[in-house]
């Protein structure tokens, strides 16, 4: 699976540098696929991989290191402790710089790790794929509509629109003829591409093919790649691990961008696909390479890289650091260490290549940035804001920190205890350090600073925690306590960590039977309305009713579709900008009409509208009479919106 799409991904960004279509795209990735099918066949890899010979015991020995254990622990609740009291992040930054550097020299320098064959059974296996079932069952019937759904699923329906159309060439929204992509990072894309093909091959309209097929199937996914980390990190409980991780994901849903809200929920969305699925391959492959270099994982890393981009253009930096970190997790510091990790490295070169021509064409577009999220209404360090933006400001961001600062002294001996110190420490030296925050904007992140914590494997070191009360038990006859004992941290994490569920109302999830997971009132609307006008006809509609229009095949083109016009700033003039902006204030609020009307009946003609869709409003009364005077009917209505439609069109929809 990480091949083809890592070949999809090659394949695709090929056919967008040379501004070809779909049809190029379909042609020679079919090329690349033969190739790759009879290639496969000549260098076929044993039966019995290297790795899963490995066996051993562990390296850092419990009682070796007892004393270190418990200094660490209380340091680390006693900073966490400070951090709640006196919320001073550049403190706590230093304070987890200093525990877990100190941390990583007792600990890296030991033995050479090694990598432990998992324990494997035919129950295990089928417990595995259970819960691969219940992670599909549940994106589906979890229903919260996302309005970034808008452009991606616009991109999709466009490839399959036009198949002979250069791929991501330009704006496909608002029918400004010579408007660019709105951000060329979007240019690496194609999971959306994916999508596209896949409804023009199969008929079936991109969004089912979105929320339905792609957002099955990536969800079955979810389960399996972080049982492929697991098998390393935590060989003995590995499936435990798994079901502890999706558990974490599901139980915590109070902050929009926390990390369980780009996983089921949202499970039909690339950047979910990247965090969710290619970074825990990204980071096993990496640990076995680490191990132990070898062709066919070093090949594996960089295919499961290159994927990452194709899901999200965040993994331009994500994939490399993380698989960077993973393989300094693997290695004990030695010049063999560094050859090893320098041609781990190299599995990255087509990532850092495409991150170095994405970031000549923004040029110095994100400098200068806000680094705080919006959602932030605290005034706080850029760490410290890009923590609350994930995590929220309550016990979820104080239960982090504590896993974060004390987590690794629970955690198995060997892989798992270095990966729980190493990767944290290398993101908070990096793209988390406060002294960094603006070269990280700058060249790294853009104004999204928030996503740096995307660098931070926070739920599989959280899964690593938990799990470690299977310790407990010890034989046969006392694993019924380790098992108690793990269920009961569960339900104290479920119970008093957040502050509502992943699954919740609160959340904006809706549980039912699987359908689309859109807004239902405006989802209509843009049907209605895109049925009463011929395609790529110009229309001013409610913003909620635009974000959806553009998800349809053959739509309409709104005046404007979220904020997209205005990311692609110094494109269009400021006077078109401002213009646009009023016209679609005037159908968000008609009663504003009344005081200029004659700015409402001249924008009818400037923007050669063939319909309108006002919000309901007891003082649209002055827009209404303008649209009958301008040859408009009203066709719709309803509490919310009504539609008019012109009854004697200006001109023609503008040609493809």
């Amino acid at each position: 699976m990480v091949i083809l799409f890592a070949l999809w991904t090659v394949c695709a960004n090929a056919v967008v540098a040379t501004g070809r279509g779909l049809w190029a795209l379909l042609a020679l990735y079919g090329v690349a696929l033969i190739a790759y099918l009879l290639l496969k066949r000549r260098l076929r890899p044993p039966a019995t991989s290297p790795l899963a010979e490995t066996g051993g015991g562990t390296i850092d020995g419990t009682r070796t290191f007892l004393l270190v254990r418990v200094a660490a622990l209380v340091a680390g609740v006693a900073a966490t402790l400070t951090f709640i009291v006196r919320e001073n992040a550049t403190a706590l930054w230093w304070s987890a710089v200093i525990l877990l550097g100190l941390a990583a020299v007792v600990f890296c320098f030991g033995a050479a790790p090694r990598i432990v064959a998992p324990e494997r059974s035919r129950s295990s296996e089928t417990l595995l794929w259970l819960l691969a079932g219940f992670a599909v069952v549940l994106t589906l019937v979890s229903h919260r509509p996302d309005a970034d759904d808008a452009f991606y699923i616009n991109v999709a329906v466009s490839a399959a629109d036009a198949p002979q159309r250069p791929l991501l060439a330009g704006d496909t929204m608002h029918g400004i003829p010579g408007l660019p992509v709105t951000l060329p990072v979007y240019r690496v894309h194609s999971y959306e591409l994916f999508n596209g093909a896949l409804a023009y091959l199969t008929g079936i309209p991109a969004i089912y093919c979105f929320q339905w097929l792609s957002a099955a199937c990536a969800a079955l996914l979810v389960p399996l790649a972080h049982a492929k980390l697991f098998r390393i990190l935590t060989p003995r409980r590995w499936l435990a691990s798994v079901a502890t991780l999706l558990f974490i994901l599901v139980a915590a849903g109070e902050v929009h961008r926390w990390y369980g809200n780009f996983a089921f929920v949202r499970m039909w969305q690339g950047k979910s696909i990247m965090l969710s699925v290619f970074m825990p391959l990204v980071y096993a492959y990496a640990l076995r390479f680490g191990v132990r270099p070898n062709l066919r994982d070093w090949a594996m890393l960089m295919a499961a890289q290159i994927a990452a981009v194709g899901a999200s253009s965040s993994a331009l930096w994500v994939a490399p650091l993380g698989a960077t970190m993973a393989l300094c997790c693997a290695v004990r510091p030695s010049r063999r260490a560094v050859a090893v990790v320098l041609l781990g490295m190299l599995a990255s070169v087509y990532v850092l290549v495409a991150a170095s021509l994405v970031r000549t064409s923004l040029g110095a577009r994100f400098e200068g940035a806000v680094v705080a999220s919006p959602e932030v209404v605290v005034v706080a360090p850029p760490e410290q804001s890009a923590a609350i933006a994930i995590l929220g400001d309550s016990r979820l961001l104080v239960f982090a920190i504590a896993a974060l600062l004390a987590g690794w002294v629970f955690v198995p001996a060997g892989l798992a205890r270095r990966f729980a110190v190493v990767m944290p420490l290398a993101v908070a030296v990096g793209v988390l350090n406060p002294y960094l925050a603006d070269w990280v904007v700058a060249n790294v992140t853009g104004p999204s600073y928030w996503r740096s914590m995307w660098a931070l494997p926070l739920p599989i070191i959280m899964a690593m925690v938990l799990t470690a009360a299977l310790e407990l038990g010890r034989g046969r006859s006392g694993q019924w306590i380790g098992r108690a004992a793990w269920l009961g941290l569960l339900a104290a994490f479920a119970l008093f960590v957040p502050r509502f569920s992943g699954l919740s109302a609160a959340n904006g999830v809706a549980l039912g039977w699987p359908r689309l997971k859109v807004p239902a009132a405006p989802f209509e609307w843009a049907a209605a309305v895109s049925a009463s006008v011929p395609p790529r006809s110009h229309v001013a509609v409610a913003s909620d009713i635009a974000t959806w229009m553009v998800t349809r095949h053959h739509h309409a083109y709104p005046l404007v579709v979220r904020q997209y016009l205005h990311i692609s700033n110094g494109v269009l003039e400021p006077r078109e900008l401002f213009e646009r902006a009023v016209m679609q204030g005037f159908v968000d609020s008609p009663e504003l009409v009344e005081a200029t009307p004659e700015q409402f009946r001249n924008d009818l003609d400037r923007f050669q509208l063939r319909a309108v869709c006002l919000v309901s409003s007891p003082r649209a009364g002055a827009a209404r009479a303008i649209l009958q005077q301008a040859h408009f009917r009203q066709t719709l209505r309803s509490d919310d919106y009504e539609l008019w439609v012109r009854t004697e069109p200006g001109v023609a929809p503008p040609p493809l």
